[in-house]
Protein backbone atom coordinates (compact mmCIF):
# COMPACT_ATOMS: atom_id res chain seq x y z
CA UNK A 1 0.00 0.00 0.00
CA UNK A 2 1.40 3.66 -0.74
CA UNK A 3 1.98 5.81 1.80
CA UNK A 4 0.87 9.12 1.21
CA UNK A 5 3.16 12.10 0.34
CA UNK A 6 4.19 14.56 3.41
CA UNK A 7 3.44 17.58 2.50
CA UNK A 8 6.59 19.98 2.10
CA UNK A 9 7.48 22.43 4.38
CA UNK A 10 7.51 26.24 4.00
CA UNK A 11 11.36 26.47 3.80
CA UNK A 12 11.38 22.97 0.69
CA UNK A 13 8.78 24.69 -0.93
CA UNK A 14 10.39 28.08 -0.90
CA UNK A 15 13.64 25.69 -2.07
CA UNK A 16 12.03 24.56 -4.93
CA UNK A 17 11.15 28.13 -6.40
CA UNK A 18 12.99 28.77 -9.86
CA UNK A 19 11.68 31.75 -10.85
CA UNK A 20 12.96 34.76 -9.67
CA UNK A 21 9.88 36.81 -9.69
CA UNK A 22 8.68 34.31 -7.15
CA UNK A 23 11.61 33.74 -5.37
CA UNK A 24 11.69 37.49 -3.91
CA UNK A 25 7.83 37.69 -3.20
CA UNK A 26 9.13 34.64 -1.11
CA UNK A 27 11.90 36.43 0.38
CA UNK A 28 10.03 39.55 0.91
CA UNK A 29 7.36 37.46 2.62
CA UNK A 30 9.18 35.99 5.25
CA UNK A 31 8.50 37.41 8.80
CA UNK A 32 11.39 39.95 9.50
CA UNK A 33 9.69 41.64 12.32
CA UNK A 34 8.56 38.56 14.27
CA UNK A 35 12.27 37.19 14.30
CA UNK A 36 14.02 38.14 17.02
CA UNK A 37 17.38 36.55 16.56
CA UNK A 38 17.29 38.32 12.73
CA UNK A 39 16.94 41.66 14.53
CA UNK A 40 19.57 41.33 17.39
CA UNK A 41 22.03 40.80 15.02
CA UNK A 42 20.92 43.46 12.62
CA UNK A 43 21.01 46.12 15.47
CA UNK A 44 24.61 44.94 15.78
CA UNK A 45 25.42 45.47 12.03
CA UNK A 46 23.84 48.90 11.65
CA UNK A 47 25.52 50.11 15.28
CA UNK A 48 25.28 53.28 16.88
CA UNK A 49 21.55 55.52 15.31
CA UNK A 50 23.16 58.80 15.94
CA UNK A 51 26.52 57.42 14.27
CA UNK A 52 25.24 59.61 11.37
CA UNK A 53 24.95 56.98 9.06
CA UNK A 54 22.20 57.81 5.53
CA UNK A 55 18.82 56.35 5.60
CA UNK A 56 19.96 54.87 1.74
CA UNK A 57 23.26 52.86 3.58
CA UNK A 58 21.03 51.76 6.05
CA UNK A 59 18.34 50.68 4.01
CA UNK A 60 21.11 48.85 1.82
CA UNK A 61 22.72 47.25 5.10
CA UNK A 62 19.66 45.92 6.58
CA UNK A 63 19.53 44.29 2.90
CA UNK A 64 22.27 42.81 2.99
CA UNK A 65 21.78 41.37 6.48
CA UNK A 66 18.21 39.67 5.52
CA UNK A 67 20.34 38.29 2.76
CA UNK A 68 22.82 36.60 5.05
CA UNK A 69 20.22 35.80 7.29
CA UNK A 70 18.01 34.53 4.54
CA UNK A 71 20.89 31.79 3.41
CA UNK A 72 21.81 30.82 6.84
CA UNK A 73 17.89 30.16 7.51
CA UNK A 74 16.32 29.27 4.57
CA UNK A 75 19.22 27.75 2.71
CA UNK A 76 18.24 30.11 -0.42
CA UNK A 77 21.16 32.91 -1.74
CA UNK A 78 19.41 36.03 -2.94
CA UNK A 79 21.66 38.05 -5.36
CA UNK A 80 21.92 41.49 -4.24
CA UNK A 81 22.13 43.22 -7.93
CA UNK A 82 19.70 41.13 -9.40
CA UNK A 83 17.12 41.91 -6.38
CA UNK A 84 17.49 46.08 -6.65
CA UNK A 85 16.79 45.38 -10.12
CA UNK A 86 13.68 43.25 -9.66
CA UNK A 87 12.46 45.92 -7.18
CA UNK A 88 12.83 48.80 -9.93
CA UNK A 89 10.63 46.58 -12.38
CA UNK A 90 7.94 45.99 -9.74
CA UNK A 91 7.45 49.19 -8.35
CA UNK A 92 3.98 48.27 -6.57
CA UNK A 93 5.80 45.75 -3.76
CA UNK A 94 5.70 46.75 -1.13
CA UNK A 95 9.30 46.47 0.33
CA UNK A 96 9.51 44.69 4.21
CA UNK A 97 10.72 47.69 6.26
CA UNK A 98 12.66 46.08 9.31
CA UNK A 99 14.69 49.27 10.75
CA UNK A 100 13.81 49.74 13.99
CA UNK A 101 12.21 52.80 14.84
CA UNK A 102 15.11 54.93 16.84
CA UNK A 103 17.13 54.68 13.18
CA UNK A 104 14.26 55.98 11.26
CA UNK A 105 13.98 58.74 13.85
CA UNK A 106 17.60 59.65 14.08
CA UNK A 107 17.73 60.10 10.13
CA UNK A 108 14.69 61.62 9.97
CA UNK A 109 16.13 64.45 12.26
CA UNK A 110 19.54 64.94 10.39
CA UNK A 111 17.86 65.02 7.16
CA UNK A 112 15.62 68.07 8.53
CA UNK A 113 18.13 70.21 10.61
CA UNK A 114 20.28 70.05 7.74
CA UNK A 115 18.14 72.55 4.91
CA UNK A 116 19.27 73.68 1.58
CA UNK A 117 22.45 73.75 0.55
CA UNK A 118 23.89 76.30 -1.68
CA UNK A 119 26.30 75.18 -4.16
CA UNK A 120 29.08 77.66 -5.37
CA UNK A 121 31.78 77.04 -7.61
CA UNK A 122 35.12 77.10 -6.25
CA UNK A 123 38.09 78.57 -7.73
CA UNK A 124 41.41 76.05 -8.79
CA UNK A 125 43.63 77.82 -5.83
CA UNK A 126 40.76 76.91 -3.64
CA UNK A 127 40.90 72.95 -5.21
CA UNK A 128 44.34 72.94 -4.93
CA UNK A 129 44.90 74.41 -1.31
CA UNK A 130 45.87 72.28 1.71
CA UNK A 131 43.40 71.04 3.36
CA UNK A 132 44.87 70.61 6.68
CA UNK A 133 44.22 73.45 9.25
CA UNK A 134 46.58 76.33 9.01
CA UNK A 135 46.96 77.24 12.48
CA UNK A 136 49.07 76.27 15.70
CA UNK A 137 47.16 75.18 18.65
CA UNK A 138 48.83 77.27 21.70
CA UNK A 139 47.31 75.13 24.38
CA UNK A 140 48.93 71.91 22.79
CA UNK A 141 52.37 74.30 22.16
CA UNK A 142 52.42 75.55 25.73
CA UNK A 143 51.74 71.95 26.88
CA UNK A 144 54.58 70.47 25.15
CA UNK A 145 56.95 73.00 26.36
CA UNK A 146 59.52 72.29 29.12
CA UNK A 147 58.44 71.87 32.58
CA UNK A 148 61.42 73.72 34.26
CA UNK A 149 61.73 77.65 33.67
CA UNK A 150 59.48 78.11 31.06
CA UNK A 151 62.33 77.35 28.41
CA UNK A 152 61.81 76.15 25.01
CA UNK A 153 62.29 72.32 24.38
CA UNK A 154 64.87 72.69 21.71
CA UNK A 155 66.27 69.37 20.06
CA UNK A 156 69.41 68.32 21.45
CA UNK A 157 72.02 69.47 18.73
CA UNK A 158 70.34 72.86 18.73
CA UNK A 159 70.72 73.08 22.41
CA UNK A 160 74.30 72.40 22.54
CA UNK A 161 74.97 74.88 19.58
CA UNK A 162 73.61 77.16 22.00
CA UNK A 163 75.53 76.46 24.79
CA UNK A 164 78.81 76.72 22.84
CA UNK A 165 78.25 80.04 21.41
CA UNK A 166 77.33 81.15 24.91
CA UNK A 167 80.53 80.04 26.33
CA UNK A 168 82.25 81.25 23.27
CA UNK A 169 83.76 77.78 21.97
CA UNK A 170 84.15 76.65 18.38
CA UNK A 171 80.87 74.68 17.26
CA UNK A 172 82.01 71.68 15.34
CA UNK A 173 81.87 71.31 11.89
CA UNK A 174 81.80 75.65 11.31
CA UNK A 175 84.89 77.21 9.76
CA UNK A 176 86.35 79.76 10.99
CA UNK A 177 86.77 82.50 8.91
CA UNK A 178 89.66 84.77 9.36
CA UNK A 179 89.38 88.82 9.86
CA UNK A 180 91.96 89.65 7.41
CA UNK A 181 92.02 88.88 3.29
CA UNK A 182 94.26 86.61 1.65
CA UNK A 183 95.58 87.61 -1.43
CA UNK A 184 96.02 85.50 -4.03
CA UNK A 185 100.16 85.92 -5.22
CA UNK A 186 99.02 85.34 -8.51
CA UNK A 187 97.52 88.51 -8.76
CA UNK A 188 99.53 91.74 -9.72
CA UNK A 189 98.90 95.11 -8.94
CA UNK A 190 100.05 95.85 -12.57
CA UNK A 191 98.83 94.04 -15.98
CA UNK A 192 100.87 92.72 -18.71
CA UNK A 193 98.77 93.60 -21.56
CA UNK A 194 99.22 97.04 -23.35
CA UNK A 195 97.03 99.51 -22.76
CA UNK A 196 94.36 99.58 -25.34
CA UNK A 197 94.23 102.43 -27.85
CA UNK A 198 91.51 105.54 -27.06
CA UNK A 199 88.86 105.79 -30.43
CA UNK A 200 90.05 109.60 -31.35
CA UNK A 201 94.14 108.10 -31.72
CA UNK A 202 95.60 107.93 -34.92
CA UNK A 203 96.59 104.42 -36.18
CA UNK A 204 100.29 105.67 -36.26
CA UNK A 205 103.48 104.13 -35.50
CA UNK A 206 103.95 106.49 -32.41
CA UNK A 207 100.25 105.68 -30.93
CA UNK A 208 101.27 102.40 -31.22
CA UNK A 209 103.97 102.40 -28.85
CA UNK A 210 103.81 100.18 -25.80
CA UNK A 211 103.71 102.62 -23.05
CA UNK A 212 106.09 101.46 -20.43
CA UNK A 213 104.97 101.70 -16.77
CA UNK A 214 107.29 103.99 -14.08
CA UNK A 215 110.22 101.82 -12.59
CA UNK A 216 109.04 103.48 -9.74
CA UNK A 217 105.49 101.89 -9.48
CA UNK A 218 105.59 98.94 -7.20
CA UNK A 219 104.22 95.31 -9.51
CA UNK A 220 103.14 93.12 -6.23
CA UNK A 221 101.22 93.77 -3.11
CA UNK A 222 102.34 95.00 0.51
CA UNK A 223 102.57 92.60 2.71
CA UNK A 224 100.86 91.95 5.82
CA UNK A 225 103.72 92.53 7.91
CA UNK A 226 104.63 96.14 5.86
CA UNK A 227 100.59 97.49 6.30
CA UNK A 228 100.99 96.89 10.10
CA UNK A 229 104.98 98.36 10.80
CA UNK A 230 104.40 101.26 8.20
CA UNK A 231 103.94 105.15 9.88
CA UNK A 232 100.71 106.72 9.40
CA UNK A 233 100.59 109.53 7.12
CA UNK A 234 100.72 113.09 8.05
CA UNK A 235 99.64 116.16 7.04
CA UNK A 236 102.56 119.18 6.15
CA UNK A 237 102.24 122.81 5.89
Amino acid sequence: MDQPNQPLSGAEAIRLLKEDDAVFRAFDAYPWTKDNMFLSGLHAILGDPNAGTSLDSLRDMATHARIFYYAQRIGVTIDFARYQSWLEENHDHTIPDVLPDEYLLAAETRDKGKGPELSTPSLPWQDAAPKTALYVDRQAASASAAPGGGEPNYPMAFAEMLKLLQEGKPIPGIRQIPNTVIRDPSVKPVGSRPVPRKPWEKNDVASTQTIQPNTTLDTSFPTEDDETSAPPATMTS
